[in-house]
């Protein structure tokens, strides 16, 4: 078929090509005020090399469209008052919304990472665990929330995260062990229910990017986060791109083994892998075989609350020393997960390990998972200082449920607020 278009096919105008470059210098000018704001225009001109007049402009129309405010005028050492330009921290909004095995959690999130407000739905029984029902409650939850909270502030967006192997491309749970849910396409059950456009991302690679833009990712190019929780997984941060793999199945670290203690074994792989040797619901188990928690768990197959009173009892108290069977299990759990971030830190040589999930409760164990890194790994002990929590520790969820959207905002300002 012949096309008949006065426009050639695959050529972009010279009056695109100007907008889209008009774009990419305006989101080079957010991300130097995210990075190092409050700052003034002509710091900004010398952190992205744009020249003055071009600053000039494009800071007035960031300022018109509500993603950039002044402050008020720096009594200047010569010359002119400098006019400090900030992130506005409220008016462009994005709703995170997390699902997870004994909660959904959901709030509003700041073009500056910063979480405004929050709230969480407890779930119930198995019977609520369903895509249907979790979706159904969670946009019934997040209406009357809105409704309260929003208060005139421009919502661009819906973030959703969810554990397990998720391939966001597609809208689908490829998998969740713990939920129970295989090959659920979970975007179509919640299109329509939440405010769009809606963004899926695996929770692990979800808090990769709030680290990357907001937190311990800033100031490197590449790291390796890894969560060591409910459910456990990695996400690979290369040239400040998270890697996801074919079928969006990169990161799963679960099975890597981490003890030979033969009584350690998983039914799937075999062998004494992280999952039944280090995840929060191996160790909360193991506690309560241990006499140290309740026989009957606080909520579905255990839960944060149970993990809480475990470190609780390895804690000192008052002139106690704490429970010493407590303290070893935690100790052997952060050794444990030593091992698995050992071969990551051989296999990918990162600039940075962030850790989060569960481990971040007791991070009095973290020099005990350092030590084994260290023993491990080919780099030895000059990789300890190399490893760090999460900026954002365990209140993570929302805030990285909504980045996938605001990072949009922030990299394709005119085209996400439709300017362009």
């Amino acid at each position: 078929m012949i096309n008949r278009s006065d426009q050639p096919q695959g050529l972009i105008t010279p009056g695109q090509r100007a907008e889209y470059m008009r774009q990419g210098n305006a989101s080079a000018v957010l991300r130097a005020v995210l990075a190092y704001g409050p700052v003034s225009r002509a710091e900004i001109a010398r952190h992205t090399g744009l020249s003055a007049p071009s600053v000039t402009k494009l800071t007035s129309t960031l300022i018109e469209a509500g993603l950039l405010g002044e402050l008020a005028p720096m009594e200047p050492t010569q010359g002119r008052p400098r006019v400090p330009l900030r992130v506005d921290p409220e008016r462009t909004v994005a709703l995170g919304v997390h699902f997870g095995l004994l909660r959904t959690t959901f709030g509003l999130v700041g073009l500056d990472g910063r979480v405004l407000v929050e709230r969480e739905l407890a779930h119930g029984g198995a019977e609520e665990l369903t895509p249907a029902r979790l979706a159904a409650r969670a946009a019934e939850g997040v209406r009357t929330f809105l409704d309260e909270k929003l208060a005139g502030r421009r919502l661009v967006g819906t973030g959703v995260s969810v554990g397990g192997w998720v391939d966001g491309a597609r809208g689908v749970v490829v998998e969740h062990g713990p939920l129970g849910w295989r090959n659920v396409d979970l975007l179509a059950e919640l299109t329509g229910k939440l405010p769009g456009p809606l963004v899926l991302e695996q929770t692990v690679r979800a808090i990769a990017r709030a680290e990357l833009w907001f937190g311990a990712g800033r100031e490197v190019d590449d790291f390796a986060l890894v969560f060591i929780g409910n459910v456990l997984g990695a996400a690979i941060v290369v040239d400040r791109t998270v890697h996801r793999g074919p079928g969006a199945a990169a990161g799963g670290i679960e099975h890597l083994p981490v003890t030979d203690d033969p009584a350690v074994r998983c039914p799937r792989c075999r062998t004494g892998c992280l999952s039944v040797a280090a995840g929060d619901l191996a160790l909360v188990a193991e506690a309560r075989a241990a006499g140290l928690l309740d026989s009957a768990p606080s909520g579905p197959a255990g839960g944060s609350l149970d993990l809480e009173r475990l470190v609780a009892a390895a804690r000192p108290a008052g002139s106690g020393s704490g429970d010493e069977r407590a303290q070893r299990l935690l100790r052997r759990r952060a050794r444990r997960a030593g091992r698995a971030v050992a071969t990551l830190v051989d296999l990918l040589n990162p600039s940075r390990v962030v850790l989060a999930g569960g481990i971040l409760v007791a991070e009095e164990y973290l020099d005990d998972l350092r030590a084994e890194v260290a023993e491990r790994s080919h780099r030895g002990a000059a990789v300890a200082e190399d490893i760090v929590p999460a900026v954002f520790g365990a209140r993570t969820l929302v805030r990285s449920s909504a980045v996938p959207v605001l990072e949009r905002v922030i990299t394709e300002p005119f085209t996400a607020l439709g300017l362009l």
